[in-house]
C-alpha cells in the first residue's frame, strides 16, 4: 500500500469513496446500491485491514450517506463490526430534514454497542 490514497468513483450505485493512507480517514459520500455489495464491502475492507496491519493505527471513517438498500445496511454493519477491535473514530452525517438517516446511524451505534458521532452535516 505505497499509495497516498484510494478511490472509488461515485456512479450511479456506488458511493464516492476516499481513503487518505497518509491520515487514515475513510469517506464514504452518497448511496450504496451496488450490484455484488460484498464485493464493493470487501474491498474497503481490505484496505482498511492492510491500513491498520501495516500501521497498528484506527481509522476515522467518515460516512455521508444519501440511501443504502437492506442488503447493503447489512454488510455496512458487518465491515464497521470488524474494524471495532481497532478502536476506529466513526462519524455518521446526516441533513437537518434527513430524519431517516440520523436514525440509521443511532442504530448502528446501538446495534455495534459502540460510538458513533452523529453529526448534523
Amino acid at each position: 500500500m505505497n499509495e497516498k490514497k484510494r478511490i472509488i468513483t461515485r456512479t450511479n450505485q456506488l458511493p464516492q469513496v476516499d481513503f487518505d493512507i497518509a491520515k487514515g480517514i475513510l469517506d464514504i459520500r452518497g448511496k450504496i446500491v451496488p450490484e455484488n455489495p460484498s464485493d464493493f464491502f470487501k474491498e474497503l475492507d481490505t484496505w482498511v485491514s492492510e491500513y491498520t496491519v501495516r500501521t497498528n493505527s484506527s481509522v476515522e471513517v467518515n460516512m455521508y450517506l444519501d440511501y443504502f438498500n437492506t442488503v447493503s445496511s447489512k454488510m455496512l454493519s458487518k465491515f464497521l463490526q470488524k474494524m471495532l477491535p481497532n478502536n476506529p473514530r466513526l462519524n455518521w452525517y446526516y441533513e437537518l430534514e434527513d430524519i431517516e438517516i440520523k436514525e440509521a446511524g443511532e442504530d448502528y451505534a446501538a446495534i455495534l454497542n459502540y460510538p458513533i458521532n452523529v453529526i448534523q452535516a
